[in-house]
């Protein structure tokens, strides 16, 4: 059978248009849809898949209701004969497709589809699809009524006039609803009612669909049991008795070749609309979640940014405390040799340096290194500290982090997966905060940076370290200060034996030791600066390692998305363009 929209005698140029701009439009659809991941729920990717095909295919009147509406008994009467089976219980768990056939047969084409082919005339128009009942006790019936309304291209919905407009009915309306499908209700049994009684059901199934479509749509109350008899019959009174008269007339002639093809351009725009605005709140769902991410790891960054602007600035008071603590050690130095680099000194110079050197040791080195020491310590500790403050940080976000999402539960079956991983994720990094929280050993990591510290200081000033701490390493270094210039002022003397030169030397081992000073000085600053901006790094970058995981899904999920949100919006103002189009002609 040639397909419904390929004849072209059938379509104008600018239906064929439509047609291709709708083709484009539920192809980008598609490829948001498979952008946006594995969440993408099988039978909304086969539904579209569907819509697609659908396309192509002659015009789908689906007839859905509950099992004892009488749609099987509705639909007989439209064909004039006894083509599907009917019954007051449910008679099938398959949908039957009726196509236009010259002699009746039937295919079956899986476990829960049937096609029927029969010669009437108003199958040359359409297929007619007889669904379960909505609420039939094999709920596979239902299933099936479910997944086959969104290739609907209009909905023939029979409710009985004894019951009309029940709860699972306004239920099942609304789903037809949602996929922005044209409808159409029958209400059937209506030779059960007078006249004043019909009326008063029509009436009471307008005003709740009307609530419900925002529309009073089309209503035609019918007895498709008198009509199956005046068909059989040949009873013309019966058959306008059944009212079925004027809805034959719909499906013939209102349903004319123009409106058919509207309504077919119009179907697969309410599915894609639907799936587009699903997925739209899914994707902004997400983005909701990934910006609390996001602000939480901005946060984190913020912390470490801080943690290293306090340490910079800790670092420059203690570093100021070493230069003034030297500083002073100078002036005392200066001092010392003013007042013993003197000619009335010059028998002590001469047979006393050990006591010379002594007394430099005790007056003026004193406990420099042990200040000097203490200031390093006291920087070491406070680093020490800070970084388990910065892992606890980490730790308490995650924690209450972790307590949202037992909170709140995942978004749905669209993001069971990416919570999944999210929370796997957020899981993992709390794991390792713990980790290294119950593991932490304030003395053992202080312990740890002062080794350090301490051999960057003897590899930067040549001295052994050996088993020595900061402050014996230190006490070397300023007393070999004093024995290099005592050692030169000795020298010195000796070897010219001049009372006249003692001015001279006595300025040039003050520039010296000024010197020496300088250099350590230099030294221990450069030392302290180079090892802590290490040691600074060091933390930072295990903690920023610890959380990467997350960071990564964090923000390659949230580009994603900005992505198929922009695609998804795009897509749907395409569909609504569309739609308001079609619905003008």
């Amino acid at each position: 059978m040639t397909p419904f929209l390929t004849r072209r005698t059938l379509l104008t140029g600018r239906q064929e248009a439509l047609l291709e701009e709708i083709r484009a439009a539920l192809a980008a659809l598609r490829t948001a849809l498979h952008r946006f991941g594995v969440d993408v729920a099988p039978g909304d990717m086969r539904i579209l898949d569907d819509t697609i095909t659908h396309l192509d295919e002659l015009f789908l009147l689906v007839v859905a209701g509950e099992y004892n509406s009488g749609k099987s008994s509705f639909i007989n009467a439209l064909l004039g004969a006894p083509v599907v089976a009917e019954g007051v219980t449910p008679t099938t768990d398959r949908i039957t497709i009726l196509r236009y056939g010259d002699t009746p047969g039937e295919t079956v084409s899986s476990a829960f589809l049937v096609e029927h082919r029969f010669p009437a005339e108003v199958l040359r128009r359409m297929a007619i699809v007889d669904t379960p009942g909505t609420n039939a006790i094999i709920r596979r019936h239902e299933e099936l009524t479910h997944n086959f309304i969104p290739r609907a291209d209009l909905v023939l919905f029979v409710t009985s006039a004894g019951q009309p407009f029940s709860a699972s009915e306004r239920a099942f309306l609304e789903l037809i609803r949602d996929w922005g499908k044209k409808v159409v209700l029958i209400i059937n049994k209506a030779d059960l009612l007078d006249d004043a009684g019909l009326a008063e059901v029509v009436a009471f199934v307008g005003r709740h669909a009307e609530d419900l479509f925002g529309m009073r749509p089309r209503i035609f109350p019918v007895s498709a049991r008198l009509a199956r008899q005046a068909r059989d019959t040949d009873d013309q009174a019966l058959w306008e008795a059944s009212r079925f008269p004027a809805v034959e007339q719909y499906i013939v002639t209102t349903l004319d070749e123009e409106e058919r093809v509207r309504l077919k351009l119009l179907s697969p725009l309410g599915v894609a609309r639907r799936l587009a605005e699903r997925y739209l709140l899914a994707v902004e769902d997400r983005l909701s979640a990934l910006r609390e991410d996001v602000a939480a790891i901005d946060n984190i960054e913020r912390q470490l940014d801080l943690f290293r602007r306090d340490l910079t600035e800790d670092f420059e008071r203690h570093r100021a405390e070493v230069a003034n603590i030297l500083n002073e050690f100078e002036l005392r130095g200066i001092r010392f040799f003013d007042e013993t680099i003197r000619v009335s000194n010059l028998f002590n110079l001469v047979r006393h340096q050990q006591e010379i050197s002594e007394a430099f040791a005790r007056d003026i080195v004193a406990d420099v290194p042990q200040q000097i020491e203490a200031r390093l310590q006291a920087l070491i500790d406070w680093m020490v500290e800070k970084n388990l403050r910065m892992w606890q940080g980490v730790m308490d976000y995650l924690r209450r982090e972790r307590a949202v999402q037992q909170r709140s539960g995942l978004i749905g079956e669209i993001g069971a997966t990416f919570e999944y991983n999210r929370a796997a994720l957020i899981e993992s990094v709390a794991r390792e905060a713990e980790k290294v929280i119950a593991t932490y050993d304030r003395e053992a990591e202080a312990q740890a940076l002062t080794a350090e510290v301490q051999a960057a200081i003897a590899g930067s000033t040549l001295v052994g370290a050996g088993a020595v701490g900061i402050g014996t390493l230190l006490v070397l270094l300023l007393h070999g200060a004093m024995l290099d210039v005592t050692g030169v002022l000795v020298a010195g003397l000796l070897a010219v034996g001049g009372l006249y030169l003692i001015p001279n030397k006595r300025r040039q081992i003050k520039r010296q030791f000024h010197q020496r000073v300088a250099d350590l000085r230099e030294t221990l600053a450069e030392t302290m600066e180079r090892q802590f901006n290490t040691e600074c790094d060091r933390m930072i970058t295990r903690i920023r390692d610890a959380i990467e995981p997350y960071t990564r899904f964090v923000y390659a999920q949230h580009e994603l998305l900005l992505t198929t949100q922009r695609d998804l919006s795009d897509t749907e103002a395409e569909i609504s363009r569309l739609q308001a189009e079609i619905e003008r002609r």
